[in-house]
């Protein structure tokens, strides 16, 4: 909730405009979105429109980079718009797709990523409990669904190390998004992150704004213990830009996010609310796909 009003997450924007990607280029299965940007998000406040329409187009070059010319790739430029009362488009969210070829399987890089827990169980109940406490008090918004932080293993000023699992409810929200295809609940946690680090050491607010690149090679599953590890990249009075992995208990890399930014400000403080007495929306609205 935010200023008492739903929002539609970003991670669902992404999903929503993968899944259309799919749906036109048959055979190809979503891998990764690069310079992904938030327009105007979507706030469920009795003003958001009925319909909403995901464009999407095959970029002339295909993919670039070192994958240039390889037919098991494809890159597409998305975006998510609707009409406002006026009959004036409005963007909402955009970024550029990357397909892979179904039959092509994505290869898991093994992290170096060391989890030491300190004996002291004093510590260990602390980090349970501040992590326990960041959807009450103010530092995320977030339904019960989408509360998968389970421990802060670690947070200074270079970054921070998080315990996360996606809980069974999630399977009962997940409306639109299945979770075998994209697990948004999962997904949500890389802001849900940045807004914790900003808030343990900023003392302010923060919303997510655009992500340089994210590339996917294993969705996480539900009841699936993983750990979310932040690095901070740039950090200022205004912004955060962060790399984040997402890595499993067998230290495999499920993703890679680059130069993700949330907006900073301390008037974001006292706009995130949770209301006990709220129900959580199941995660679904209409769309139409264009070309």
């Amino acid at each position: 909730m935010i200023g008492g009003n739903a929002v539609f997450p970003t991670v669902c924007a992404i999903a929503w405009m993968a899944e259309a990607a799919e749906s036109v280029f048959s055979g190809y299965k979503y891998h990764g979105v690069e310079n992904y940007k938030l327009f105007k998000g979507v706030v469920f406040n009795g003003t958001e429109a009925a319909d909403y329409q995901i464009d999407v187009s095959l970029f002339e070059d295909n993919i670039g980079d070192e994958k240039i010319g390889d037919p098991d790739y494809l890159r597409l430029e998305s975006k998510v718009s609707s009409v406002n009362a006026r009959g004036k488009a409005i963007f909402h969210y955009g970024g550029e797709l990357i397909l892979k070829r179904s039959s092509k399987k994505a290869l898991l890089q093994v992290s170096d990523l060391v989890v030491s827990y300190d004996t002291d169980t004093t510590e260990i109940d602390k980090g349970i409990k501040e992590a326990s406490l960041l959807y009450s008090n103010g530092t995320l918004f977030h339904g019960e669904s989408l509360q998968g932080i389970k421990e802060i293993i670690r947070c200074d000023n270079e970054g921070l190390l998080l315990a996360c699992l996606v809980p069974d409810i999630a399977v009962s929200k997940q409306g639109d998004f299945p979770l075998s295809s994209h697990n948004v609940f999962a997904n949500d946690l890389v802001y849900q992150a940045m807004l914790v680090w900003v808030r343990k050491q900023l003392s302010m607010g923060s919303l997510p704004s655009s992500t340089k690149s994210w590339t996917t090679y294993r969705q996480v599953q539900v009841n699936e213990l993983f750990y979310l590890q932040l690095h901070v990249v740039e950090k200022s009075a205004s912004k955060l830009i962060a790399d984040i992995s997402l890595i499993n208990d067998d230290n495999k890399i499920l993703a890679e996010i680059k130069s993700a930014e949330v907006t900073v400000s301390a008037n974001l403080n006292n706009v995130f609310k949770v209301r006990s007495n709220d129900q959580e929306p199941t995660i679904s609205t209409s769309k139409t796909v264009g070309l």
